[in-house]
């Protein structure tokens, strides 16, 4: 009897948090609708999507099956296997959020339509985006990180430290709360200026900390670029030497200079990091690199630049 017992509350939990999910599901599904009826009045292309479902566990959301359409000629643009979305909050501003879009690929009546110079083994490659941002409310500091894979070409890693990032917080919740509010997802030009205004009021707020930017070859970066190259009618050697040249002209710190000559060179990595004073505002640190403009050392000291390139 007492399994019984037992075996009817887990059935009772189990479908009290299906329901849970579903219903979940479909308030989703209504903010995920007008977002995207928005973007494609803004966009001028049709996102379809052939399921949704949501998770009341971790905040999270997915979109399967996503086709991207000219909105005139309603000729297929790409396709996406999916999109998940971890941390999502209508009304918070959450500690963690999470986007990944898997396997983004271009149709092939839009690669046919790209001119003749153009580099198809890039466009016609698939794509895998992640992305996360990270927000501490007690200190105001966020990290945000994207890594964009072109199969079997490169990896691209992008990371950003920022301190003082609240009033930023805020600002972006309020216009995504008055977007999901309007009719259609449209917002008046009252509002957008009244959006703008605050975005802009807190960007000057924020202190970036921390930049860097990476690139790893996934076995076909160095054809890409020969054919990018070969479309311009340029050699690989003409190519460095071209490079070479604007290094000169160029005001660089050494370290700098050398790690993209490498990269270039052999294809196969490059990073450059900074980290920046802390107590400074974006205003102030940009006059402060202006002035340094001249003086590559010194400007590489001030923001502790580090680079490497292969």
């Amino acid at each position: 009897m007492k399994k019984l017992i037992i075996a009817a509350v887990v059935a009772a939990a189990v479908g009290g948090v299906a329901y849970a999910n579903y219903a979940a599901t479909q308030e989703v599904k209504k903010v995920v609708d007008k977002q995207i009826s928005a973007l494609s009045i803004q966009s001028g292309v049709d996102i379809k999507y052939s399921d949704i479902s949501a998770s009341i566990f971790d905040s999270s959301m997915q979109l399967s099956d996503i086709t991207v359409s000219n909105s005139l000629s309603n000729e297929p643009v790409a396709t996406i296997d999916s999109i998940d979305v971890s941390g999502y909050e209508v009304d918070a501003i959450p500690p963690h959020t999470g986007f990944v879009m898997t396997n983004f690929r271009f149709s092939d009546e839009f690669l046919a339509q790209l001119p003749e110079n153009s580099n198809n083994k890039l466009a016609s490659t698939s794509y895998k985006v992640n992305s996360s941002l990270d927000y501490n409310k007690d200190s105001g500091d966020s990290d945000f990180a994207l890594k964009v894979t072109a199969n079997e070409v490169a990896d691209v890693n992008f990371n950003l430290g920022l301190a003082k990032t609240t009033a930023l917080m805020e600002a972006s919740l309020a216009a995504s709360q008055m977007q999901n509010e309007a009719a259609d997802g449209q917002l008046t030009l009252e509002q957008q200026l009244q959006q703008q205004s605050k975005m802009m009021a807190a960007l000057t707020q924020l202190e970036p900390r921390r930049i860097n930017l990476s690139i790893a070859d996934e076995g076909e970066l160095k054809a890409v670029v020969d054919s990018f190259l070969t479309a311009q009618g340029m050699t690989h050697e003409q190519f460095k030497q071209v490079v070479a040249m604007q290094l000169q002209q160029v005001p660089v710190s050494e370290e700098l200079a050398t790690a993209i000559t490498n990269f270039v060179n052999g294809l196969s990595s490059f990073s450059v990091s900074a980290k920046l004073p802390e107590g400074k505002g974006m205003m102030e640190i940009n006059q402060q690199i202006q002035m340094l403009m001249g003086q590559p050392e010194e400007l590489a000291k001030f923001i502790n630049l580090q680079a490497s390139g292969a």
